[in-house]
C-alpha cells in the first residue's frame, strides 16, 4: 500500500533556501552601491556649497578660506588629490579640517556629517585660488583603496581610480 505526501521534500526546500539566499547577495550588493553612490553624489553638493560660500567669504576677508593647518596646497592637476589631507576631530579634540569648514564658512552647521562619509578640507591651488579636496572617512589612512576627490575653484573635477 502507499501513502501520499502532503508536504515538501528536503530537497525542493533546500533550492528554495539557496534560491533565496542568491537573490539576498544580489540584494544587498546592490544597496551598498546605491548606498555608496550617494554618499558621493551628497559630498560633491556639499563641495559645491563650500564652492559657493568661497565667493562670499572672499568678499567679506579679502582672501579665499584655507584651513590652517594643512598642507601649502597644489600647484596643478599632478598634485590636486594631495593638496591637503581632510580630517575630523583629532585625538587631541582639536577641531579638524571638517569641523573648521562648519564653523568658518557654514556658521557651526552640521553640514560635513558622519552619514555622507567624507571628509573634506579646503588648501590653496595655484596662485590665488583653493582646491576643495574629500576623501571617504575611515580611521585606516594607509589604506590604498579610499575614495579621494577634489573639486577646484573653476570645477574641475580630480577622482582617485577608487571612487
Amino acid at each position: 500500500m502507499t501513502t501520499k505526501s502532503s508536504g515538501f521534500s528536503l530537497i525542493e526546500l533546500l533550492v528554495v533556501v539557496a534560491i533565496i539566499g542568491i537573490l539576498s547577495a544580489i540584494g544587498t550588493l546592490a544597496y551598498q552601491g546605491y548606498i555608496s553612490g550617494t554618499k558621493k553624489k551628497s559630498t560633491e553638493n556639499v563641495m559645491q556649497q563650500i564652492a559657493l560660500l568661497q565667493t562670499e567669504y572672499l568678499s567679506n576677508s579679502g582672501d579665499y578660506f584655507y584651513n590652517t593647518k594643512e598642507a601649502p596646497g597644489a600647484a596643478g592637476a599632478d598634485d590636486a588629490l594631495d593638496a591637503c589631507t581632510p580630517s575630523t576631530i583629532d585625538a587631541s579634540g582639536t577641531p579638524g579640517s571638517s569641523e573648521e569648514i562648519e564653523n568658518d564658512l557654514f556658521d557651526g552647521g552640521d553640514i560635513i556629517t558622519e552619514e555622507i562619509g567624507y571628509w573634506i578640507c579646503v588648501a590653496p591651488y595655484r596662485t590665488s585660488s583653493y582646491i576643495i579636496v574629500a576623501e571617504i572617512a575611515s580611521e585606516d589612512t594607509s589604506d590604498p583603496e579610499r575614495c579621494k576627490m577634489a573639486m577646484t575653484a573653476n570645477s574641475n573635477w580630480y577622482r582617485n581610480g577608487h571612487c
